[in-house]
């Protein structure tokens, strides 16, 4: 008779907040640890601070093409 092969525990994976995705991105390890560190001293999750940096760009980037349009 042959041998059951034993399945290996799947981990599950953590779930994201209502209303969140998860995302894989690719930065600089110099960057990370900086956010990491900076996010740690202000006692907000590293998510937090690259949500808040990316929502920053993007009104700035959207103030800039309204402006730019506008000329």
């Amino acid at each position: 008779m042959p041998s059951q092969l034993k399945k290996k525990p799947v981990k599950a994976r953590a779930r994201a907040p209502a209303g969140k995705r998860q995302v894989l991105i690719i930065m600089d390890q110099d960057v990370i640890k900086s956010v990491k560190v900076a996010a740690v001293e202000d006692d907000i999750k590293m998510s937090h601070a690259v949500e808040k940096a990316v929502r920053d760009w993007l009104s700035k980037r959207k103030r800039e093409r309204a402006a730019s349009k506008a000329v």
